[in-house]
């Protein structure tokens, strides 16, 4: 009776560690309408010029055409206009000059901004397909970033391309090719992942972003995915809303 007993116990022990196994697995989060293929922007929030467009050139100061098209038939598309960068950083709850901090050199103006809220646990994943065209010509900048805010108010922003800074930096006219952003939740709760394009010490020669919830196409050429990039600039901004900055920190960007 009594081995019978311990048996029946470790049973249950060995059941209750795989229901709490399976309960903590890590898990893809599915963003609302990641793909865009509803035609629309359902699901997030835009500042600024954010709409969602099928396969579309991008016009840059130098006649250069670079023809994006997305995984299925619709992307989202941002051009660097339409917003301050003031109006972006309230929106999304960053200190100001939040998002200037992680620029090279030179004074953000203005730009765009979409994003979306989420419940992840720790050890999910989410993350989106971009690519990044620049209009502009050195020596004006024009980043483009990533932001995850955590349920903690804490957020990270990782600059995604530019044309001669931080991320991959492209050069005048450049093109970064379709790229993948991923993050790795560390916490559990609500979570907010935005996507950010600017100008810099200007209001003209929009920066475009791209997204989809997969790498598209490009004509007449994609740059080959970076299979090693620099680790772009990440900011730790501890008390969203606070006047001071936090701690500085480096994420790695997947492609």
């Amino acid at each position: 009776m009594g081995s019978l007993k311990n048996n029946n116990l470790a049973s249950i022990a060995v059941t209750v560690c795989m229901l709490v196994s399976g309960n903590v697995s890590a898990a893809v989060i599915s963003l609302v309408n990641g793909d865009f293929e509803t035609g629309t922007l359902g699901g997030w929030t835009s500042v600024g010029s954010v709409f969602a467009t099928p396969s579309t050139s991008v016009t840059t100061f130098d006649s250069t055409v670079w023809t994006i098209g997305a995984a299925g038939t619709t992307m989202a598309q941002l051009n660097s206009n339409g917003a301050s960068i003031s109006s972006i950083e309230t929106a999304l709850g960053l200190a100001s000059g939040s998002l200037n901090a992680l620029n090279t050199t030179g004074s953000l103006t203005n730009g765009a901004a979409i994003y979306q809220s989420f419940i992840g646990n720790s050890g999910d994943s989410v993350g989106m397909a971009w690519d990044y065209v620049a209009r502009d010509y050195i020596p004006f900048n024009d980043p483009s970033f990533a932001i995850i805010i955590n349920p903690d108010g804490s957020a990270v922003i990782d600059v995604l391309a530019s044309i001669y800074g931080l991320g991959i930096a492209v050069g005048t006219s450049g093109h970064s090719g379709w790229q993948t952003f991923s993050d790795t939740l560390t916490q559990t709760g609500n979570y907010t992942i935005a996507f950010v394009t600017t100008n810099d010490r200007d209001t003209i020669l929009d920066s475009a972003l791209f997204l989809d919830n997969a790498a598209g196409t490009c004509n007449p050429t994609c740059p080959p995915p970076i299979s090693s990039v620099p680790e772009p600039a990440s900011l730790a901004l501890l008390g969203i809303g606070l006047a001071g900055l936090g701690a500085a920190r480096r994420r790695k960007q997947a492609s």
